[in-house]
């Protein structure tokens, strides 16, 4: 009951990490209208399929308790833009934080990407392996069609049942991950966005 519990918190999209503040290339793609709430969809059953599965390998490896400085160092060279980088970090880094105040425990190390940092509290607090992948995959999509309800004209019902729609492709990407020491991703359109955000004329994000 008591991992439950702590899943729950640690898988809430309002958990104060600042990820409200990034759209990883959402809003680069949405201001150059690729991204519309038309193929919102079809957009992220893609991405989850290429980023989701890289990312739910870093959350597996750190929880099977690789070590968290290689694996970051890993992690950090499959992602080409520095803007993601550097979110991924700072959110990893605040979530870090903020694990270590809630149970008063130290233990996960400073400077580590979100996943990583997400899959090494996960096995601290005694969440399950596949769960934990779950939660970090639900929250990280949830952040993401929040960037969108605030870029484009998804009301409060289209972004759950796109949330709900979504499922299948969270599940396939945490799957695939499952034995995947070396996972692939082939995500330049994400990429590429978050290179060019800091170019578009009105931004609300910081990637």
């Amino acid at each position: 009951m008591q991992a439950l519990l702590r899943l729950l918190q640690l898988a809430d999209s309002a958990v104060p990490i600042g990820g409200t503040a990034h759209s990883f290339g959402v809003e680069t793609l949405t201001e150059e209208g690729y991204l519309t709430s038309e193929t919102a969809e079809a957009f992220f059953h893609e991405y989850i399929g290429e980023a989701g599965s890289l990312e739910a390998s870093f959350v597996r490896r750190a929880w099977r308790g690789e070590d968290p400085i290689q694996l970051n160092d890993e992690y950090t060279a499959r992602k080409p833009a520095r803007e993601s980088r550097e979110a991924s970090q700072k959110m990893g880094q605040r979530f870090a934080r903020l694990v270590t105040a809630m149970t008063q425990e130290p233990g996960i190390p400073d400077g580590l990407s979100y996943p990583i940092a997400f899959g090494v509290a996960g096995a601290r607090m005694g969440i399950e392996e596949h769960a934990t992948i779950l939660a970090y995959l639900r929250q990280s999509l949830a952040g993401l069609v929040s960037a969108c309800q605030r870029l484009m004209p998804i009301g409060q019902v289209a972004a759950s049942c796109l949330q709900w729609n979504l499922m299948p492709s969270i599940e396939g990407a945490v799957l695939a991950s499952q034995d995947n020491e070396e996972a692939g991703c082939f995500n330049p359109l994400s990429e590429l966005a978050s290179m060019r955000h800091g170019s578009i004329e009105t931004r609300l994000f910081i990637s």
